[in-house]
């Protein structure tokens, strides 16, 4: 990936992510546990990725 294209799959990753884990939340009833699992999991994620790829690339 390039870095002039990680602010955009960064932000598509968090929406997706804060859009599952509320869902979640409010379905299960829980308080934001899944929200804030699944935005950190985007944040590493996303980050991994940037970081792959300019090793290879």
């Amino acid at each position: 990936m390039k870095p002039a294209q990680f602010p955009g799959f960064l932000l598509a990753n968090l929406l997706v992510c804060l859009l599952i884990g509320f869902g979640l939340d409010k379905w299960l009833g829980t308080i934001p546990v899944f929200l804030l699992v699944l935005l950190l999991y985007a944040m590493i994620g996303s980050f991994v990725l940037l970081l792959k790829g300019k090793k290879h690339g």
